[in-house]
């Protein structure tokens, strides 16, 4: 019996050493070029795409024999910091020599313009952002991205676009719904239109992925990124987006008004550290100060973890909050009107 059962071991393991071997040499074999000799195309690493995606990408297109093997090099050799762009890729490159021009970022258009919108802007920040590093001015980016033609074709190409946009109230009808992220353009003579359908992409991209938790919600894809870009102003630290969202979801549901800074800015149309009381009683659909529930629509745009946050809200009992911005930034948040009022003189007089 004990021979036997030696036997079997010897035998699995001369099966395990075999299997490996045969794993071994199929993953170098699916490093090899897809053919000898072939032209190059020029690959696109799109703003936003994963290794995964762009695998795939990769071996739908003929250029690399396997995905997996794609990924699994990627990770054994630590490369990082994924460059968007377009790439010259052969057929006839390795795995191996595909990875290392893409991460390296040896894209093929040396003209290529980099724009980086951070979260919070307004739409005519971002085109100010834009117009700054293109061959565009200011004015000619905001006549086409509020221009009645290009708000109808986003309605008809995306899905979180909806007619909601265009209420005569709101102040720019795609306000908010351009993903802040840093982009690559292909060079200074990138057209507006070109530049925002590769922004409302990305904001695709992100709130697809919550598409069917906002299709649970009594909400629409426009007050989620309304809250969202509440949320996004008022909120200092990414921890605390999650809890300010449930401070307001709490007043909706108590009736009670958002009453929150963050609207008066667009319905101000500045900025300020502090608001004054005439600054609260600005006559203005954006004006939570007056209006009931949610504002008229966004009022900067957001960026995922505030877009999350106007998804998931923290449950808690609290009702109002303040930020110390006198010292660490630090939130503070109170179940009711007599807590709140006892820090705001504690903390901000």
């Amino acid at each position: 019996m004990k021979k036997i059962l030696f036997y079997i071991a010897i035998v699995a393991v001369v099966v395990l050493i075999a299997g490996s071997t045969l794993a071994y040499f199929y993953y170098n074999s699916m490093l090899e070029p897809v053919s000898a000799e072939c032209d190059p195309v020029v690959f696109e690493v799109e703003s936003g795409s994963t290794v995964a995606s762009m695998a795939q990408s990769l071996e739908d297109k003929g250029l690399i024999k396997n995905a997996l093997a794609f990924r699994i090099h990627v990770k054994l050799e630590n490369h990082l910091n994924l460059q968007a762009g377009h790439y010259e890729i052969s057929p006839s490159m390795n795995i191996p020599a595909v990875a290392e021009k893409i991460f390296s970022g040896d894209a093929v258009f040396p003209d290529t313009v980099i724009v980086t919108f951070p979260e919070g802007k307004t739409l005519d920040e971002m085109a100010e952002i834009f117009a700054n590093q293109t061959n565009n001015t200011k004015e000619q980016v905001m006549d086409i991205w509020n221009s009645d033609e290009f708000v109808q074709s986003s309605i008809e190409n995306y899905w979180f676009v909806t007619e909601e946009v265009k209420n005569p109230d709101l102040k720019y009808p795609l306000n908010g719904y351009f993903f802040p992220n840093t982009y690559h353009f292909k060079d200074k003579d990138v057209s507006p239109e070109e530049a925002a359908e590769i922004l409302l992409d990305e904001m695709d991209r992100v709130l697809s992925k919550y598409r069917d938790s906002i299709d649970s919600t009594d909400l629409s894809a426009h007050e989620i990124l309304t809250m969202a870009s509440i949320i996004e102003y008022e909120a200092i630290f990414d921890e605390d987006r999650p809890i300010v969202s449930g401070v307001f979801y709490n007043r909706l549901e108590s009736r009670m008004r958002l009453q929150s800074c963050a609207t008066l800015q667009m319905a101000l149309g500045i900025h300020k550290q502090i608001y004054s009381n005439s600054d609260m009683a600005v006559d203005s659909p954006y004006n939570t100060y007056l209006v009931d529930g949610l504002p008229v629509g966004p009022g900067n745009s957001p960026g995922e973890p505030s877009i999350d946050a106007a998804i998931n809200p923290a449950e808690h009992n609290y009702f109002y909050f303040l930020s110390d911005i006198y010292g660490d930034n630090k939130t503070y948040f109170s179940e009711t009107y007599e807590q709140h009022n006892k820090l705001k003189n504690e903390l901000l007089k």
